[in-house]
């Protein structure tokens, strides 16, 4: 036997090795106990076991209602969601808190809405001292009051259904983070998940250089800069982005349009950088409920995907990307050259909906209505 033939044999055994030691451990189960929906269930019982009855009745509600799907990416003067503040808890039921937050999340998806919920203390750091300095603006009720709820605490937390005893689910919502999460016979559903970052790099001072957000936006760009010309073309559907573009509440009737580049048009190097993209968003969650949606997306397809971009194909100019497919949208935008939003929805399962066998009804004010809303609550207007 040749040199040549030795290695092609052994390299072939190699793989073939391989192969069945990646379909045996697949076929492993994770140990009960490990498994996100047990340990989310364990840490939102011992949540609920810390709130007194009044909290209680603010924040554990029924499955069905449509609460569930009020979440909005304003400040929380202009949309107040419902469930039990951040800042009126004690200590105790902030380590719980927390400790539902690490049940449910990755390492990479905690520091990333921990990091966003600091960062509003930053914020309200810098807009102080803007105000301060402001010798014309500065006694503005309306602007004092929006700086006062740029805080960590300003993000509620709310249950849904009994956590233990059937299908329940949890959020977190506020001005930049929320996420809505289900169980259901041992599954687990994170979406619709939104994330935003303002400043989405901090420029100076003790924190110069920190980003709550640092790939989402450079991923997209590599990708998109992967592309050949014409694959550009396909994908490019206007040099501006839009005020509406994004998906958000209450908008989720363009989820079955799809738009740009379908992903069955890349090279093997193009689709790796796509599933790293997409990666980047769906391993926010803990392991196993991001294997999970990874295998629904590819039992759908990869090739079923479709990307689509507007706006400059820079780090520094205003772009917006989508990438859709059956069961995954995720959008990307850059609103400035410092302030960016996403967000991940399933057109399937948001909210646990095919689960569930159910719908609900997101609804979000529109801007003036929010806007409104904010000028009565700083004025103390009835």
């Amino acid at each position: 036997m040749s040199y040549c033939t030795r290695i092609r044999t052994h390299l072939v055994v190699a793989i073939f090795s391989l192969f069945l030691w990646m379909l045996s451990f697949a076929a492993d189960p994770v140990p009960e106990h490990g498994r996100s929906s047990v340990q989310m269930t364990k840490a939102a019982q011992a949540f609920i076991e810390s709130l007194d009855n009044e909290q209680r009745k603010a924040t554990v509600f029924s499955l069905d209602v449509d609460e569930r799907a009020t979440w909005s990416n304003l400040p929380i003067i202009m949309v107040e969601p419902n469930g039990m503040l951040i800042g009126d808890m004690n200590e105790d039921q902030r380590v719980a808190t927390h400790q539902l937050l690490r049940a449910s999340l990755s390492s990479q998806g905690y520091a990333k809405f921990t990091g966003i919920m600091q960062l509003d203390d930053l914020l309200h750091e810098i807009e102080t001292e803007q105000l301060s300095n402001d010798s014309e603006g500065g006694n503005d009720p309306f602007r004092k009051a929006f700086i006062a709820t740029r805080s960590s605490g300003n993000y509620v937390v709310a249950i849904f259904g009994e956590p233990g005893a059937g299908d329940w689910g949890w959020k977190l919502a506020g001005h930049h983070a929320a996420v809505s999460f289900t169980v259901s016979d041992g599954r687990v559903g994170f979406t619709p998940t939104f994330l935003g970052s303002s400043p989405m790099t901090i420029d100076s001072g003790r924190y110069a250089g920190w980003m709550a957000l640092p790939h989402e936006g450079s991923r997209g760009i590599e990708f998109m800069q992967s592309l050949t010309g014409q694959q550009q073309q396909a994908a490019l559907i206007h040099a501006v982005v839009a005020d509406d573009v994004f998906e958000g509440p209450g908008r989720r009737a363009s989820l079955s349009k799809y738009e740009g580049l379908k992903a069955d048009e890349l090279s093997v190097q193009q689709m790796r950088l796509l599933q790293v993209l997409v990666s980047e968003y769906v391993r926010n969650v803990d392991f196993d409920t991001a294997d999970a949606q990874l295998e629904l997306i590819a039992q759908t397809g990869w090739d079923e995907l479709w990307f689509s971009w507007r706006g400059a194909i820079d780090q520094d100019g205003e772009f917006y990307y989508r990438v859709h497919g059956p069961r995954l949208l995720i959008e990307y935008n850059r609103q400035n050259a410092n302030h960016d939003h996403i967000i991940v929805r399933d057109p399937r399962n948001d909210y646990g909906e095919d689960w569930l066998e159910t719908h609900y009804k997101e609804y979000h004010p529109t801007l003036e209505e929010a806007i409104e809303t904010a000028r009565r609550r700083a004025t103390s207007e009835p």
